[in-house]
């Protein structure tokens, strides 16, 4: 179902700016994914792993003091954080069937914010990461704003594109590479064929 986008209801919030808290929350995933690759490592721990690590980037970028407009609003597990003043959080789940607290149910500094009054207005906000159907598609992440009583009224969907960047201030210089040499391939019957004549 075709959803508003969240600038629809709040045309403050700058879409760049979900685009780089959803970047975090999948280089945290994908890093996630690349280091715990042991047999001692199983779905559990590296679900753990991704959650905290998500929520420590979260912080850090937070507390970096480079993005004015993220703040933090709980620092606890049950990570409040606000996006141009929208009190988000955030949870690795499927978003068309959520089983999740942090995107089924409203954390208490989210709830003290509703307008009971406006049931057609989103009032609690959720980065959904996806990470794909059973690794058919790419992880991509949602963000769901839902009303009072937990109606989907907008949504935004991120890129799937997994980016690759040169980290370096410099590109690194070409390598020379010396020209192959061509030969005329040889066959073993080739071989015995010259044997015989010898």
């Amino acid at each position: 179902m075709e959803y508003p986008l969240p600038t629809a209801f709040f045309p403050q919030l700058a879409l760049n700016h979900l685009a780089l808290v959803a970047s975090w929350l999948l280089d945290e995933l994908y890093a996630t994914e690349d280091d715990l690759t042991r047999d001692t490592d199983d779905n559990y721990t590296r679900g753990c792993t991704t959650f905290m690590r998500q929520r420590l980037r979260i912080l850090k970028e937070a507390m970096s003091g480079k993005h004015p407009w993220l703040g933090i609003a709980t620092a606890g597990n049950d990570l409040v954080f606000t996006v141009d003043g929208l009190p988000c959080r955030y949870s690795n789940d499927d978003p068309d069937n959520p089983k999740k607290d942090a995107v089924t149910l409203a954390n208490s500094y989210q709830q003290s914010l509703f307008d009971y009054d406006d049931f057609q207005r989103p009032q609690r906000f959720c980065f959904v990461i996806d990470r794909g159907l059973e690794g058919i598609s790419d992880p991509h992440v949602e963000f769901v704003g839902f009303t009072p009583i937990d109606t989907i009224a907008c949504r935004w969907i991120s890129s799937s594109v997994r980016n690759f960047q040169i980290v370096g201030e410099t590109t690194p210089a070409a390598v020379p590479v010396a020209k192959p040499t061509v030969a005329p391939k040889r066959r073993p019957a080739d071989d015995d064929a010259v044997a015989e004549q010898s």
